[in-house]
């Protein structure tokens, strides 16, 4: 009695790579988060590049009270509304803050906070009300001329500089969308934001009839120069990675005439030979100041919410073995 006859399974073949999934735009972050972006980076870089150049003097005072310091903190706390805004729910927005520890969105928070406290007690002693002023006897003065003025003021520098990198940070930290996470994200945020504030400082400078200075021209371009070279090596880099490859696709069709057209050449390339020629021609420092502005803050506010938008999470692909026959 014969038994069972014996089969034998083909060996596998190679495997092969398919594709499961094709790759997803990401629709969560957009217009709210470009803008609150945009309100953090321009609120951070006025209080930190008037302190550093010893400009807030220059710019006005109202109440007793330097005026960029003002605005810087009015931007921040707009930016900082926004945010609750764009979180839903205040209670998401209190879980967020308290992940400092893994999250780049509670870091920015907590440094936002600390910089408007700080920034705000630092110009306290000048505030000037009917003629009185009631904190004049605190031991510093708004111009950070003591030691514990400047002890302050430098730890609100500190938190100014974290305002303005962290939204690039969040992108960039364990992203999951292949566009955002390269440091050239951070970097382009920072030198944008720098770029607008310092527009914004000249504009201020030009409507309180305090002369531009030719170091601020030739920032401005240095800035303007520094972000052209992070956005060219972020675009023409690693071109055919899963979901980086789509993102660029669809930056340079859906929205190739605002990025070549107002991000680059209006919002980066004009600004910078403007500052350059304004650094040679003084006389052109003033009009400098409005058109800077207007172009450096309409470039860099697209450049992030076009970031933003072409965010691809990349395709998933698993493996499969295919039997030889």
């Amino acid at each position: 009695m014969s038994g069972p006859v014996p089969t034998t399974r083909p060996p596998a073949g190679p495997p092969r790579a398919i594709e499961l999934m094709p790759a997803v735009l990401q629709h969560e972050w957009d217009l709210y988060h470009a803008t609150w972006f945009t309100l953090m980076g321009v609120g951070g870089g006025i209080f930190l590049l008037a302190r550093l150049l010893r400009l807030e003097r220059g710019l006005g005072v109202w109440l007793g009270l330097p005026v960029v310091d003002l605005v810087s903190f009015a931007v921040i706390s707009a930016g900082g509304l926004l945010l609750i805004w764009s979180l839903g729910r205040p209670l998401r927005f209190l879980r967020a803050v308290l992940k400092p520890g893994t999250s780049w969105i509670s870091r920015g928070a907590i440094a936002d906070f600390i910089f408007v406290a700080l920034g705000g007690a630092l110009i306290l002693p000048g505030l000037a009300l009917g003629g009185a002023t009631s904190f004049a006897r605190l031991p510093w003065d708004p111009w950070a001329s003591t030691t514990l003025g400047r002890v302050i003021e430098g730890v609100a520098l500190a938190a100014a500089a974290i305002v303005i990198v962290y939204a690039g940070l969040v992108l960039a930290d364990k992203a999951a969308v292949t566009f955002w996470r390269s440091w050239a994200i951070p970097a382009q945020f920072v030198f944008s934001s720098l770029a607008m504030s310092m527009a914004t400082v000249m504009l201020m400078q030009t409507l309180d009839g305090t002369p531009i200075e030719s170091l601020e021209c030739w920032l401005l371009a240095k800035f303007l120069a520094l972000l052209l070279a992070v956005i060219a090596w972020h675009v023409v880099t690693r071109r055919t990675q899963p979901g980086k490859a789509e993102a660029l696709a669809r930056l340079h069709t859906v929205y190739g005439g605002l990025f070549w057209g107002v991000v680059i050449t209006a919002g980066t390339v004009l600004p910078m030979l403007l500052a350059v020629l304004a650094a040679l021609v003084p006389p052109t420092r003033d009009a400098l100041g409005v058109a800077a502005l207007l172009l450096t803050v309409a470039g860099g506010f697209l450049l992030r919410l076009l970031t933003l938008r072409v965010g691809y999470f990349p395709p998933v692909s698993g493996v499969l073995r295919v039997p030889k026959r």
